[in-house]
């Protein structure tokens, strides 16, 4: 909050920086956000490994649905998958629903917190072993993103 602070102001200064910091303590003070990060702990290791796959999946992906928009032929096959998630936190679930809507092709187009289920809009997935390929990404992402910011009970049972 204090970046948006000094960025509203227009200009770097040691006032700003400290009057931003002192709004954003007081604005998290007065609030009343659910709690959904007990016992994450970020870890540095998989902070950078997962944001080093993501950016090799991002390449990847955007480079596949480029293919698929401009080769000759009929349109690529869609398909909604149904992706149960190993995980029982909420933090990692909405980090793995993010990452994944933000990768070219794929789209989570509804989260049932009860079962742990993501459904993923998936684009181009001509047979069979394309929707399991798309499953086994979205749980490969998972697992990527417990080792990242997951709880000890996640990395027991995922890892």
């Amino acid at each position: 909050m204090a970046v948006i602070w000094i960025l509203l102001w227009g200009n770097l200064s040691a006032a700003n920086a400290l009057s931003g910091l002192a709004v954003g303590l007081l604005v998290a003070a007065l609030s009343r956000l659910p709690h959904v990060g007990a016992g994450a702990r970020i870890r540095i290791g998989g902070c950078l490994r997962l944001l080093g796959w993501f950016a090799l999946d991002m390449a990847r992906s955007g480079t596949r649905v480029a293919w698929q928009a401009l080769r000759p032929g009929p349109p690529p096959v869609n398909a909604v998958i149904a992706v149960a998630l190993r995980t029982h936190s909420d933090l990692t679930m909405v980090f793995t629903a993010l990452a994944l809507s933000a990768l070219p092709g794929s789209l989570v187009v509804e989260v049932r917190r009860s079962r742990q289920t993501l459904y993923v809009h998936v684009l181009g997935v001509d047979e069979q072993g394309g929707l399991d390929k798309a499953r086994q990404d979205a749980l490969d992402l998972e697992k990527r993103v417990i080792r990242a910011i997951g709880t000890a009970d996640d990395r027991r049972e995922v890892l």
